[in-house]
């Protein structure tokens, strides 16, 4: 059964263990084909539409010198 469920391979279970970014339907699938383009958008990792963007961290002042203090208590070298 998995074989034919695997033949599809519009399928979401395809996509999945295709590791796509997300599974499109037909017509976007149609549309990049015949645009020509090679590289596919489901399966671009780095620009995933869908990923929640990394969250920054910006201290203060005061928390920059307090980290500083903490370091040097505890003989901590590295630069996190």
């Amino acid at each position: 059964m998995t074989r034919e469920i695997l033949k599809d391979h519009t399928s979401h279970s395809w996509m999945a263990l295709q590791n796509a970014v997300y599974a499109p339907d037909g017509a976007e699938q149609a549309v990049w084909t015949l645009s020509g383009q090679r590289k596919r958008p489901w399966f671009d990792h780095e620009h995933d539409p869908l990923r929640q963007p990394t969250p920054t961290h910006s201290l203060t002042r005061r928390q920059r010198e307090d980290r500083e203090r903490l370091k040097a208590y505890f003989h901590i070298n590295d630069d996190l």
